[in-house]
């Protein structure tokens, strides 16, 4: 039994290092910080939950919205405030689950759902070209970026295009 429950834990750990370190080039920090956050998260996530169902991890759709909500923090400041809005999305996530108001997230619609996860994939697609292509980017938010990317092709890094084309078509 304790065997078969490491090899999940390592499958699992494997998995999810990529997507914390995502999720945190989303955020604009580090992204050891998104290996912390995979790897505390999990623990936690493990200690407290009483499924084997449930999947604690980090998720590109939280992050984007931390993003956003951070947007206008100083650098110097991110890294706390980040903190603080991790926190603060936790309890209300807490104070939700004790007053069992996930039942309700079943009135949200398949076509609602399917919207908002397409939304996120080009906002977060949108808000990388920058870095695909290398381009210094302007722009107050993602399309505002590929606006400036995309007006400006001579300032495309042609290296860093390259190697960003070749690691998504190997993926």
């Amino acid at each position: 039994m304790v065997r078969r429950d490491a090899v999940v834990a390592l499958a699992g750990a494997v998995a999810r290092v990529p997507d914390g370190m995502a999720a945190a080039v989303v955020v604009g920090v580090s992204p050891v910080h998104g290996i912390y956050a995979a790897m505390s998260g999990t623990i936690v996530g493990g200690l407290t939950s009483s499924t084997a169902l449930m999947v604690v991890t980090t998720t590109t759709a939280a992050a984007l919205a931390a993003e956003s909500a951070l947007s206008g923090v100083a650098e110097d400041d991110l890294l706390p405030s980040l903190f603080l809005v991790t926190v603060l999305a936790g309890l209300i996530m807490m104070g939700a689950g004790l007053l069992r108001l996930g039942r309700y997230t079943r009135f949200v619609s398949h076509s609602v759902m399917i919207g908002f996860l397409t939304g996120v994939a080009v906002n977060i697609a949108l808000g990388q070209l920058g870095n695909l292509t290398g381009a210094p980017v302007e722009g107050a938010n993602a399309v505002g970026k590929a606006w400036s990317v995309l007006t400006d092709p001579a300032a495309v890094y042609l290296p860093s295009l390259l190697t960003g084309t070749a690691a998504i078509a190997l993926g």
